[in-house]
């Protein structure tokens, strides 16, 4: 499946640092062409702004001086009028400045050999000389071009005509000029805007360890695909607190145990979970190797390494592997450790009866034998048969039988409530999930009457037909239950008896929990503790 996938992202046209290039090639150009078209259009509209404010302002001054006035009145023998207006076309930078009579005859000219000769527009000359102000846009003896006409007053009087104004060729020249410059500024855009692509491109391709996107596309595949195939939870986070890793392996163990654990990728990881797993291995960035966690009802080994890269960190690493399974067979066996300490008791207890009897066989004190084993019979009525009695499953009887003279041998009085009283039933899961219950209850009890020196242990344990369901209460004379110890009943390795313990509590809350059941603890006003459960007879939650 990998190499189909490696197959399928192989097929490309161009390699990323060529996209690159083109792509912001093909951008810089068109935003440069668009650009240039927009200055050139606003040059164009600016130019003619300009162009009118200009001839319109030259033309009005023009028609207002006295030598063109003088001109218009008296004739223009010496040509003073020619050389106001040339004077004027140079200072002003324009094609022809024309001043007409009102017979439209020129008294000056951009080209001389026109003076004295009728204006060539005929329309235009009539329209000025009736008064108008305008602008006129028209070809004429010089070529195409743009003019304005401003009539001439003399004490209110029409004397003339002034006409000034430019030819389209040098207005184009203008606009060429300024094209060249949009064109040299658009290649120069351009030249950096490709310098900058190849630089971009070349980075790129560092950052990304100089692979293209399709093989970093198949690499993340298949990293995603071997992550989520490793049956091991795995879960890492950046130093800080963020989700970078979380495999199909760690989500399932989460779902399993019932753990809110709502954070995805990216997301800052739940708080208890951190302090959990990773406060130590980012804060000392020490690895920790095979640590038993209790994950909410599930066991696992947890190993948490620090990530490094060139001596750089970037967070921490967790495998999860789930131990319930495992914990469970070591649950059954610890049961069967109790059957086992249980038979040793009162197999240790019959030996020594043997004893007995075999002794006084040998010294041939017949009528003692018969005495002591008739003794036996009354023990076994009094107390194995009280036992059988009440309790109708062989497999709860016995494990009590053996508790209670397991208890004997430590001077620890144990009894069993009068109206205690469970009637025939399949040794099933549930029934032996009661047997690891009592085992840890009943040695919890007893020690703590040992720890006190004196005292009895009360048993009452009843099955309600009617709920299916397992009533047990244990009642000691002992120490009784701190304020603390109270709180902590249920943690993983915490104990009142030493190092090494403090996990039985926990199981029995783990069984209490998969069975629907209810557990209690508290102290005695005369002393001592008293823990009261109830536990259905039926199959666990499977998680």
């Amino acid at each position: 499946m990998v190499s189909k996938m490696k197959e399928g992202f192989k097929k490309k046209s161009f390699n990323l640092q060529t996209t690159i290039i083109f792509v912001v090639c093909c951008s810089t150009l068109v935003s440069l062409i668009v650009s240039a078209i927009l200055i050139r259009n606003f040059i164009l509209s600016r130019n003619d702004e300009t162009t009118n404010e200009k001839i319109s302002s030259v033309a009005k001054i023009v028609s207002a001086n006295e030598i063109v006035k003088e001109g218009l009145l008296n004739g223009d023998p010496n040509l003073t009028v020619q050389a106001f207006a040339t004077d004027v076309m140079k200072a002003a930078n324009l094609d022809f400045v024309v001043v007409m009579d009102t017979d439209r005859v020129r008294l000056s000219h951009a080209a001389p050999s026109y003076i004295g000769q009728k204006f060539s527009d005929e329309e235009d000359a009539r329209k000025v000389l009736a008064g108008e102000e305008f602008f006129s846009r028209k070809v004429g003896v010089l070529g195409n071009g743009y003019r304005y006409f401003v009539p001439v007053f003399y004490e209110g009087k029409i004397i003339g005509g002034v006409c000034v104004g430019l030819t389209s060729q040098s207005m184009g020249v203008y606009v060429s000029d300024a094209q060249k410059k949009i064109l040299l500024s658009l290649l120069l855009g351009l030249t950096v805007g490709i310098i900058g692509a190849i630089f971009l491109a070349q980075k790129m391709k560092t950052i990304l360890l100089g692979l293209e996107p399709e093989e970093i596309a198949a690499q993340l595949s298949e990293k995603e695909i071997i992550e989520n195939e490793v049956e091991e939870g795995l879960i890492a986070i950046s130093p800080s607190k963020q989700i970078i890793l979380l495999n199909r392996g760690a989500k399932e163990l989460f779902a399993t145990s019932s753990l809110e654990m709502d954070s995805q990728l990216g997301e800052v990881i739940d708080e208890n979970l951190y302090e959990v797993l990773f406060k130590a291995t980012l804060e000392e960035k020490t690895e920790i190797r095979n640590q038993y966690m209790y994950l909410n009802g599930i066991e696992v080994i947890a190993s948490v390494s620090p990530i490094f890269s060139e001596e750089q960190f970037f967070g921490a690493v967790a495998t999860l592997r789930d131990q319930s399974e495992m914990m469970k067979l070591l649950e059954e066996l610890g049961g069967t450790e109790q059957y086992i300490n249980s038979l040793r008791a009162q197999t240790h207890e019959f030996l020594n009866k043997l004893h007995v009897i075999s002794g006084l066989i040998d010294l041939e004190k017949f009528d003692e034998v018969s005495t002591f084993v008739q003794q036996l019979n009354h023990h076994y009525t009094v107390e194995v048969g009280y036992i059988t009695k009440l309790i109708k499953v062989p497999a709860i009887a016995g494990f009590l039988l053996g508790k209670i003279n397991e208890a004997k041998e430590q001077q620890v009085e144990m009894i069993i409530a009068d109206d205690s009283y469970v009637p025939e039933m399949l040794v099933d899961a549930s029934v032996h999930a009661l047997l690891q219950i009592l085992g840890n209850l009943l040695d919890n009890a007893k020690e703590a009457v040992l720890k006190k020196g004196e005292g009895q242990v009360r048993i009452h344990l009843t099955f309600e037909e009617e709920g299916q369901l397992f009533i047990l209460e244990v009642c000691d004379d002992g120490i009784g239950l701190s304020e603390e110890a109270h709180k902590q009943l249920f943690s993983v390795g915490f104990s009142t008896k030493g190092e090494n313990r403090g996990f039985g509590l926990a199981i029995v809350k783990r069984i209490i929990e998969e069975y629907d059941g209810v557990i209690e603890f508290s102290n005695r006003k005369s002393g001592g503790t008293v823990v009261y459960l109830e536990l259905p007879n039926k199959v666990r939650k499977k998680k």
